[in-house]
């Protein structure tokens, strides 16, 4: 499946779930998406990963109720503090994505857009994208035939049914 293929299938399908689909689909891949700040939290003794399991481990309490609009912006500052710059960190990208996944989960517990899911899963995408690019930039081609970019797109491709 090609990037444009991909990208029109899954927004038009998560534009179609039910909110409790949406928020299942954000949460897990906030959850996939973690380890990769947890381990860039420890390679460079900064961050709190604690506060990104203890965030996800928030949205998935709440998810079904309704939650002070108040508490949500206090996590959002809570996340922002945490979230890397690239221009500081020459590997923070992993990381970037797993912090602007769990803001954008809060940010959609806020006002349900749909909107928030496909950046979240643009997030877990453009990780697969530079982990598969690490060693070599590969044509547009090579990254829609990568078996860890078919597996993750075919991943959000399922969920969003």
């Amino acid at each position: 499946m090609t990037y444009q293929a991909f990208t029109q299938q899954f927004k038009f399908q998560i534009s179609t779930l039910s909110f409790e689909k949406q928020i299942n689909l954000a949460i897990e891949i906030c959850k996939q998406l973690f380890n990769d700040y947890k381990e860039f939290a420890l390679r460079n003794n900064w961050g709190n990963s604690d506060l990104i399991l203890d965030t996800i481990k928030f949205t998935e309490a709440f998810k079904n109720g309704r939650v002070e609009e108040g508490i949500i912006e206090q996590r959002k500052i809570q996340i922002e503090d945490i979230t890397p710059d690239t221009e500081d960190f020459g590997d923070a990208s992993y990381a970037l994505n797993a912090c602007i996944a769990v803001y954008a989960t809060l940010d959609f517990m806020i006002d349900h857009n749909s909107d928030y899911i496909y950046e979240i899963g643009t997030c877990m995408t453009d990780t697969v994208d530079f982990k598969i690019q690490e060693d070599d930039e590969l044509t547009e081609d090579l990254i829609d035939r990568n078996p860890e970019m078919i597996a993750a797109r075919r991943f959000l491709i399922e969920m969003s049914k």
